[in-house]
């Protein structure tokens, strides 16, 4: 096995931008207003292809059914690859929205879909409503153009972690540079969308999704994990969809092969190498590489900081 790296999907919502292109020095874009990047996704409407090695030009999805479980983990059956991962500009504020956690996707006819953000820079986002928010509250606010009353706004500095489950309303402010963790799901339920009409809004359905007695913070707190002269582990994430870790690489970490997992490495900043079964690749800022569970080792050379992302 090798670490695979996918050619992005560049998709042109109106929010966008061109940080992505600038900042990571890819090859200019069909649009220039480049809002996100799917670095790795198993969807038609952005399917990601294999960018160097043996698999060059297979299709993300031609390798969950080929490969199975030799990429996604012993034990585990998907029909498509779990997660979706995405870099994101935002120029401008996304609408407010919503998505359905697993029961009420299943009542919706949508896919369930919680997510997490993992700052790159300086930002802002809405995460969560105000405390006692209710329903007659929150649609009276629509009709006024006054729903950011409402929600919690939370800056956001580099390395910050902000979960997003099913039912916790939120908004990325305009300004922010994230990195997106997320279900392979694409519903998304918009509450308001700041005077922009071109979309249309999902009141119904979203009001439906809502967790009215949300009352946890979005911004997670960091846990060490280990450390020694060569690295150091710090927890983001767990939940049961995902789990990530930051990973400081001061000259090299010798990773633990998970043979119930795939795992994916997105370089944050720094420069290095990534190793795995003997096969080295770059590692540079903006580079997103999937490992497969069936890899038997993983190394990261050289002084950076990468997202170690895995199932849980």
């Amino acid at each position: 096995m090798y670490p695979i790296r996918f050619e992005p999907v560049y998709q042109n919502y109106v929010w966008g931008g061109d940080r992505i292109l600038r900042q990571y020095q890819r090859k200019p874009a069909p649009s220039g207003k480049i809002a996100e990047s799917w670095e790795l996704s198993d969807r038609s409407e952005g399917m990601s292809v294999a960018a160097n090695g043996a698999y060059k030009g297979r299709t993300l999805h031609d390798l969950v059914l080929e490969l199975g479980e030799q990429l996604y983990g012993h034990g585990k059956k998907f029909d498509k690859f779990p997660l979706l991962l995405k870099i994101i500009d935002a120029k401008e504020n996304l609408s407010i929205q919503v998505h359905p956690d697993e029961m009420t996707a299943e009542l919706l006819k949508g896919e369930p879909k919680s997510e997490m953000w993992v700052a790159l820079d300086k930002g802002w986002v809405f995460a969560g409503l105000k405390k006692n928010t209710t329903e007659k509250e929150l649609s009276d606010a629509i009709k006024k153009n006054r729903v950011e009353d409402h929600l919690e706004k939370i800056e956001v500095m580099p390395g910050d972690a902000v979960y997003i489950p099913g039912g916790r309303v939120h908004a990325i402010c305009a300004g922010s540079f994230l990195y997106e963790i997320q279900q392979n799901s694409n519903t998304t339920y918009r509450l308001y969308d700041w005077g922009r009409t071109e979309r249309p809004l999902h009141l119904k359905e979203a009001l439906a999704s809502i967790h009215w007695n949300d009352v946890k913070s979005p911004k997670m707190p960091h846990h060490h994990l280990e450390s020694d002269m060569h690295h150091q582990l710090v927890s983001l994430l767990s939940s049961p969809f995902f789990v990530a870790v930051r990973v400081d690489i001061f000259d090299h970490w010798h990773g633990t092969p998970l043979h119930n997992t795939f795992q994916v490495f997105f370089c944050m900043k720094g420069d290095g190498e990534i190793i795995v079964d003997g096969s080295r690749e770059p590692f540079h800022p903006g580079m997103t590489y999937l490992v497969p569970a069936a890899s038997q080792s993983i190394e990261i050379a050289g002084k950076c900081e990468a997202l170690w992302i895995r199932l849980p």
